[in-house]
C-alpha cells in the first residue's frame, strides 16, 4: 500500500495543485518541454557514436515567501533528465550539463505575479527558458554544484567530446529509439538547484517530470502534463499502482533545516512457481553526501538469483568513473556498493545528485516488511527506510494491539492497518513496530523498528512487563497504550523523513532483562501538526519478545 505522503502528492500534481507560501525564497519547475508559447518545446541536435542528444525547455515559479536572486554568483542552475520505463523497470536514460540562469523574465502563469527586476524572480512569477537556450552545450558540469547548499562554482569549464552531443542531454540511440523499446514508456524531468531556496529549506521541492510521446529518436512530440513538485520515480508509480515511492532525507546534511533528499521505489512482482522478482530505485534529488550503498534486508532461506543494477553515465568532462556496483550477500543482507570507497576514490560512482540506480533480484521467498539501509558515499551516515524484501528481517516477536479496530477502537475512529498503531497525520495506515534479530541474552541482536510515524520528530521506545487490557490496550493520546505494568525508558530517536527509525541500544540490557521473561514494546512519537484527535502525540501497534538465553 502507498503511503499518505504519496497520496497527497498524487492530488496536488498538476499546478492547479500547487502549494503556495513556501517559507522564503522557493523554486519549482512547473511546465518541462513547453516554450512560452505553450507549444511543445524538445530539440533534438542529432547523434555522434550511438548518442542522441537534446534539450528541452523549463519554466520554473516562484510559491514562496521571498524574491528569489538570479542573476549573482548563486543563480540557479538547471538539470534535464531522461527516463524509461520498460518490462517493469524504471531506469534512467540520460542527462544533461547544467544550464546557468541569467535573468528572470517575471512573467504570468503561476499565480498573482509580482514582477521584479531581471536580477531576481518575484512572487508568484513564472520563468521560461526555452528548449535552445537550455542546451547543455554552453553549460557548466554538475561537480562543481553543492545540491545540498546550492553553492556552485565560477568559472565553469566548458564541456568536451562531439560537437553534436557534449554537454547535451544525452541518450543513447538503443535506450530511446522505439523500435527497439516496444512496449516502453518514456518521461522528461527538470530541476532548479538554487543556493537561495536552498538556504531557506526549500531546495526539495523544484522536481517536476512529464510523460513524454517518443515518435521516433528525432521526435519527441510531447507528452502528457508536467506533475509539479514530484521527481522521477513517482513517474513509475504513477503508470504501475503496485509501485511503492517513498522520499527520505538525511537531515541537516547542509545544517539546521538543510536537509539532502532521497527518493526511494520499490515493486514486488509474483512470476508464479515461487518465485518474486524484487525492483529498487534510489535516486539522489539534493544529497551532497551522495549514496555509496544500498543493502536490503533477506530472509536466511532466500535463495537469488538475475541479480540487476543499472546506472547512468557521466560525460562531456564530468570526472565520475562509471564503474558498476559490486554486490554480496552476507549477515542477512544483499548489498550493492561502490567498487571504491570515498577514501581510495572520491570521484567513485556513487549516486550523485540527480541521478537514480535501479537494483533488482528475483528470489524464492515472498516479500514481507523489511528495514533497508541506504549508505552515504562521503560520510559514512546510513539512512534507514522501509521496504519489501525477501522474508523482511528475521522476526524476533510477535505483533499485538493493533490499531485496526478488532480489539480497542482507536480514540476517534482513526483505525489504522493490520499490525500497525491507529492512524496519524501522516500515514493513514498507522506506525508499524517490529523487531528483528536473536532475542537471545547473552548474544542479543534485536532491533526495533519503527516506521509510518510522523517525520523528523522525536519517539520513544519503551518496555513494559504487562501487556495492558489482555493485548487490547486502551486509548492513550491519538493511539493505544499496549504495553504497561513497569515501564522502562529504552531510547528515544527522531524519525527520518519517511517516517521510518531503528533502535541503536541493546534492549536486554537497556530493559535489564533474564532468560525466560516476556517483556511487551512499543513505540511512542510526537504528531504535533496534522494530529489526528488533537492529542499531538500517538503509538505504533506493540510487539511481544519471549526472551531466550
Amino acid at each position: 500500500m502507498k503511503n499518505k505522503t504519496l497520496l497527497l502528492f498524487l492530488a496536488s500534481a498538476l499546478f492547479g495543485g500547487l502549494a503556495f507560501g513556501q517559507t522564503g525564497g522557493a523554486i519549482t519547475t512547473i511546465k518541462i518541454g513547453v516554450d512560452g508559447g505553450n507549444q511543445n518545446d524538445f530539440h533534438y541536435y542529432g547523434q555522434a557514436g550511438g548518442i542522441a542528444a537534446y534539450s528541452m525547455g523549463t519554466t520554473s515559479c516562484n510559491p514562496g515567501t521571498e524574491q528569489v536572486v538570479w542573476t549573482s554568483s548563486n543563480h540557479p542552475v538547471i538539470g534535464q533528465n531522461f527516463f524509461r520505463l520498460k518490462d517493469g523497470r524504471f531506469e534512467q536514460i540520460g542527462q544533461s550539463w547544467l544550464k546557468h540562469g541569467f535573468c528572470a523574465v517575471n512573467e504570468s502563469g503561476c499565480g498573482s505575479c509580482q514582477s521584479t527586476s531581471c536580477n531576481s524572480l518575484g512572487l508568484g512569477c513564472a520563468d521560461t527558458y526555452w528548449a535552445t537556450l537550455n542546451d547543455g552545450a554552453g553549460g557548466g558540469p554538475k561537480y562543481q554544484v553543492n545540491p545540498t547548499s546550492g553553492v556552485h562554482q565560477h568559472p565553469y569549464p566548458s564541456p568536451s567530446g562531439s560537437s553534436t552531443t557534449r554537454g547535451r542531454l544525452q541518450v543513447p540511440v538503443s535506450d530511446i529509439d522505439p523500435a527497439q523499446n516496444s512496449g516502453a514508456e518514456f518521461f522528461a524531468e527538470g530541476q532548479y538547484i538554487s543556493q537561495h531556496t536552498a538556504q531557506d529549506g526549500n531546495g526539495g521541492i523544484a522536481n517536476s517530470w512529464r510523460k513524454l510521446n517518443v515518435v521516433s529518436v528525432s521526435n519527441i512530440d510531447g507528452g502528457g502534463p508536467t506533475m509539479v513538485d514530484q521527481c522521477a520515480p513517482y513517474a513509475w508509480a504513477a503508470e504501475d499502482s503496485s509501485v511503492n515511492v517513498q522520499d527520505v532525507m538525511y537531515a541537516n546534511e547542509g545544517g539546521s533545516g538543510i536537509h539532502g533528499h532521497y527518493t526511494i521505489g520499490y515493486k514486488v512482482e509474483d512470476l508464479g512457481g515461487s518465485s518474486w522478482r524484487y525492483t529498487y530505485v534510489v535516486y539522489n534529488r539534493t544529497s551532497d553526501a551522495s549514496a555509496g550503498s544500498l543493502a536490503i534486508p533477506v530472509g536466511n532461506s532466500a535463495t537469488l538469483s538475475n541479480v540487476y543494477f543499472n546506472d547512468i553515465p557521466y560525460h562531456s568532462g564530468e570526472p565520475f568513473n562509471s564503474n558498476d556496483w559490486v554486490s554480496s550477500q552476507a549477515g542477512g543482507m544483499f548489498t550493492w556498493q561502490t567498487d571504491q570507497t570515498y577514501s581510495q576514490n572520491p570521484n567513485a560512482n556513487a549516486i550523485r545528485w540527480g541521478t537514480m540506480w535501479s537494483f533488482g533480484f528475483d528470489a524464492d521467498v515472498p516479500p514481507a516488511p523489511g528495514t533497508a539501509d541506504l549508505g552515504m558515499f562521503k560520510d559514512g551516515t546510513v539512512i534507514q527506510f522501509g521496504v519489501s524484501a525477501p522474508g523482511g528481517d528475521p522476526p524476533a516477536g510477535t505483533s499485538f494491539c493493533p490499531g485496526d479496530g478488532t480489539g480497542t477502537f482507536c480514540p476517534c475512529f482513526n483505525f489504522g492497518n493490520q499490525d500497525h498503531g491507529c492512524e496519524n497525520g501522516s500515514f493513514g495506515q498507522g506506525s508499524r513496530l517490529t523487531a528483528s534479530g536473536d532475542p537471545s541474552v547473552s548474544a542479543d541482536t534485536v532491533v526495533l523498528n519503527s516506521a509510518y510515524a510522523t517525520p523528523g520528530q522525536p519517539g520513544l521506545y519503551f518496555q513494559g512487563d504487562q501487556a495492558v487490557n489482555g493485548g487490547n490496550g486502551v486509548q492513550f493520546g491519538d493511539g493505544l497504550r499496549c504495553a504497561g505494568g513497569t515501564v522502562i525508558r529504552l531510547e528515544i530517536i527522531a524519525s527520518n523523513g519517511s517516517g521510518a527509525g531503528s533502535s541503536t541500544v541493546s534492549i536486554s540490557s537497556a530493559g535489564g532483562v533474564s532468560p525466560g521473561q516476556t517483556r511487551y514494546y512499543q513505540w511512542w512519537f510526537r504528531d504535533p501538526n496534522l494530529s489526528v484527535c488533537g492529542s499531538d502525540f500517538n503509538t505504533s501497534n506493540g510487539v511481544e519478545i519471549t526472551w531466550n538465553p
